[in-house]
């Protein structure tokens, strides 16, 4: 039994079976269905043929057809050709439109008198005129016919053949079905037919709201669902109908094709409305196409009876995919745009509007400007950056003159740099020029400036302070205030470019006080760090940092003013203290933006590689160069680099060490502190790699630059522990003692694995004695060695030697996974940390089996 025989089953069966009944007993009749496309209209026409086919009567079928529609007296030719005529017969009845009704009116009615007789005709509304008028004739004359006269048509049949209509709510032999939504009898028996037996009721109503009710769709959903070869989806025991697919396709292809013009435009109207679609909306969105308030209900309905919709959306997303593929492109434009009028109108959420204007390219449209702006504010405030920029980009397209995209594209800026720095290179020299030509804001010259120190362009940076100074005086508070963060991170990060600025003075906008926490977190952050270099790393400065992360940490913290606390901490040797907050930080900022996040991971990466901790190190700066690619840093990019590396040499993983160097970088970022970091970290590769003398090159160059910078950060002295191991390996003992010498005198460096690296290398130089030899440090201890197994001997000798992982199990012919096992035993049996120290414990040994 076939879809559309359950649907007649509930709907038509009874009715059109008395109706035959009549018919057969003498008394003529004729039935009129209607419905929408997919509602079953063929499906009864179907079925009541077979029926009568099995019951030995006779059946003269026929079918309207858009082609044909406009060929005259289509429908008789065809109704004639059933009854046996020929070419030329229909031909020469044909010649006569007078004549031609009483000419089939007597032909059936000859039928009819020695055989029960059914006429058929399907999809009326696409039939030509004179048919029409012939079959009126017949259907005023039917009851003394002994016939049934069936005739299928579209919904909206009483407005395109309201004499045909007429006719069967008058004649008393006719009857008019209008043929309704499945019920929920007609879906279980299908669906029974498919999946057996007991489907439960869960199952059936999911399907009918899926389906809308339409036979056609239920049809498409269950030939889907069979044809998918995919697990059977089942939630709370009931079997779950499919997204939709090619069936699906291909069904609302074939109801799209037949909608009025009325009823496309309200399609698409919902389908590109979506879930923001109101009643009011729908209506705003029609009335400014063009449709009044009565058209828009009854195309509303229409969509609905045919099993689109339930009025505002579809049920089926492929169905409202299908509507949008097949709605032309520039069509689609216009749509969106009016979207965006109703939804502006009724005073919708801004990115709602927002979302409809990026689709509809509005050129130099004032007021799309404005909501696109706005629309991105928000998404920004709400760390979508990604939606803001999409705003954006649409807001800058249809700007009208340039000092409005000067405004956008400054705002653009902005939103770019939340997900990659490195994409707002390309807006800087623009943003320059319009900085000069004074059409951006004072707040976007500050950000300006901002971006420029990332890129590393100090002189650029420079020239836009002095501009801004020379007008400080007329720059409100809350802009001094920032002027005066900006001089200071340029201070900061450029310790001999931004000199100029490292001692001066904060105005603060809004505590006279200078009190953190002020309402400007941005401002607190510049006080912190101003403190810092100024003051030092005091108690007064640690406890302003530790006030402004209690304060930032749980409201989603800004990030300037976050690193200007974690830096105070780092400098104030608190390193076990800033771990703890970026811990906490890194655990809360799933849902901040790309830039913060991947600085954050870079900052925790960081301390954690000078606590020792180098797994987390390596797994923290990994997602931090994942989030930004190494060209998105610009002069930080020595930051997450050097972590990634310090974590890999000590792990013994030199090979991806390496890989981190050659990743090109800014020359400007030798003179900034994430150089410093960098050049430290080179080094510790170079020693690892018993490159001594390359080492000891690097490590010099960070006590020349800390020198020259002034700078006394205690984590950063370690240049002379690793410049103390390369001086052993190349000899020179004395001075490698007094380095290590000078580094224990040193306050504590806050990181209990750097002053136990220290204190280890110092004891074992120092153990040695004047007799050692100038750079020979005691051998390992002959017990020690024979801890290790032949298999160990020959590693720990090829890694002496500087062979990576990878070049060793080469050799070997072994795996790097089994040269990485066999140099944790070696590190463990020795009392080592790492590839550095071996190199430097072994160096005195005159041989190792192996």
């Amino acid at each position: 039994m076939s879809v559309m025989e359950w649907a007649e089953r509930c709907r038509a069966q009874q009715l059109l079976d008395e109706l035959f009944r009549q018919a057969r007993d003498g008394r003529g009749q004729a039935a009129l269905v209607l419905g929408p496309p997919g509602a079953g209209k063929t499906g009864v026409v179907d079925y009541v043929t077979g029926q009568a086919e099995r019951a030995g009567v006779t059946v003269l079928s026929a079918r309207g057809s858009v082609a044909e529609r406009l060929f005259p007296l289509g429908v008789v030719a065809q109704l004639l050709s059933c009854l046996g005529y020929s070419m030329d017969e229909i031909a020469a009845v044909c010649e006569s439109p007078a004549k031609v009704a009483a000419a089939v009116h007597d032909a059936v009615s000859a039928v009819a008198e020695r055989t029960p007789l059914i006429v058929t005709v399907d999809d009326v509304h696409d039939i030509d005129g004179e048919s029409l008028r012939c079959l009126l004739y017949v259907i005023h004359r039917v009851a003394p016919l002994g016939a049934l006269i069936l005739l299928t048509g579209s919904s909206d049949l009483s407005q395109q053949s309201p004499l045909l209509v007429a006719e069967y709510m008058r004649n008393p032999s006719c009857s008019l079905l209008r043929l309704a939504p499945l019920c929920a009898s007609c879906v279980e028996g299908v669906l029974a037919e498919h999946m057996g037996s007991g489907v439960s009721d869960r199952t059936v109503s999911l399907w009918r709201r899926a389906c809308g009710g339409s036979p056609l769709l239920l049809h498409a959903l269950v030939k889907d669902w069979a044809g998918s070869g995919a697990p059977v989806e089942v939630d709370q025991g009931a079997i779950l109908p499919p997204p939709g697919g090619d069936a699906v396709r291909f069904a609302v292809q074939y109801i799209h094709g037949l909608m009025s013009d009325d009823a496309l435009r309200t399609a698409r109207a919902l389908a590109v409305l979506g879930e923001s679609a109101t009643a009011e909306r729908v209506e705003r969105l029609l009335h400014h196409l063009g449709m009044s308030a009565g058209e828009a209900a009854r195309s509303r309905s229409a969509l609905e009876a045919a099993g689109l919709t339930d009025g505002l959306r579809y049920h089926l997303e492929a169905a409202r995919d299908v509507v949008l593929d097949r709605t032309p492109r520039d069509e689609r434009t216009r749509l969106h745009r009016n979207a965006a009028l109703a939804l502006r109108e009724s005073n919708a959420e801004l990115g709602e509007v927002a979302g409809h204007l990026i689709h509809a390219r509005p050129a130099q449209d004032p007021w799309a400007v404005i909501a696109l702006r706005e629309a991105a504010a928000q998404a920004l405030h709400e760390h979508d950056a990604e939606r803001a920029i999409a705003f954006l980009r649409a807001a800058y397209d249809a700007a009208a003159d340039d000092s409005q995209r000067a405004v956008v594209r400054a705002e653009l800026a902005q939103a770019e740099w939340e997900v990659d720095p490195g994409a707002v290179r390309w807006h800087l020299t623009d943003l320059l020029d319009e900085h000069r030509a004074g059409r951006l804001s004072r707040e976007h010259s500050l950000l300006l400036g901002m971006y420029l120190l990332w890129s590393g362009r100090t002189q650029e940076v420079s020239a836009l302070l002095a501009d801004l100074d020379a007008v400080r005086e007329e720059l409100p508070q809350d802009a001094r205030a920032r002027l005066d963060v900006l001089r200071v991170w340029f201070a900061y990060f450029f310790p001999t470019y931004g000199a100029r600025y490292r001692h001066s003075p904060l105005e603060s906008a809004h505590d006279p006080g200078r009190r953190i926490v002020s309402v400007d977190p941005q401002w607190d952050g510049a006080l912190v760090l101003a403190l810092l270099l100024t003051e030092g790393p005091t108690d007064v400065a640690c406890g302003a940092a530790e006030q402004l992360l209690q304060a930032q940490v749980p409201h989603q913290p800004l990030l300037a003013p976050t690193m200007a606390a974690l830096i105070s901490l780092i400098r104030a040797s608190r390193l076990e203290r800033a771990a703890d907050w970026c811990d906490r930080l890194v655990v809360g900022c799933s849902e901040r933006t790309t830039t913060c996040r991947a600085v954050l991971l870079t900052a925790s990466a960081t301390l954690e590689s000078w606590l020792g901790n180098f797994t987390t190190a390596l797994a923290r700066a990994e997602q931090a160069l994942t989030l930004l690619p190494p060209s998105a840093w610009g002069v930080a990019v020595g930051l997450p680099l050097s972590a990634k590396v310090l974590a890999c040499v000590s792990l013994g993983d030199l090979e991806a060490a390496a890989e981190c160097f050659r990743v090109p970088v800014p020359q400007s970022m030798f003179q900034s502190l994430p150089g410093l970091h960098y050049l430290q970290a080179r080094g510790r590769l170079h020693l690892a790699a018993g490159r001594h003398q390359a080492a000891l090159g690097d490590f010099y160059a960070c006590r020349d630059l800390m020198a020259a910078w002034k700078l006394r950060v205690s984590v950063f002295t370690a240049w002379r522990v690793y410049a103390a191991e390369a001086l052993a390996g190349l000899g020179d003992r004395d001075e490698a003692v007094r380095l290590l010498e000078e580094e224990l005198a040193q306050p504590d460096t806050g990181s209990p694995w750097l002053r136990k690296q220290a204190q280890m290398l110092y004891d074992r130089l120092g153990g040695a004695g004047a007799d050692a030899g100038p750079g020979m440090r005691p051998p390992v201890a002959t017990e020690e060695l024979h801890t290790l197994s032949r298999a160990e001997h020959r590693v720990a000798r090829l890694a002496q030697d500087g062979l990576t992982n990878r070049e060793i199990a080469e050799q070997l012919g072994v795996t790097p996974s089994t040269v990485e096992q066999h140099l944790t035993r070696i590190y463990r049996k020795l009392g080592l940390r790492g590839r550095a120290e071996l190199s430097v414990a072994l160096s005195s040994a005159s041989s190792l089996d192996g």
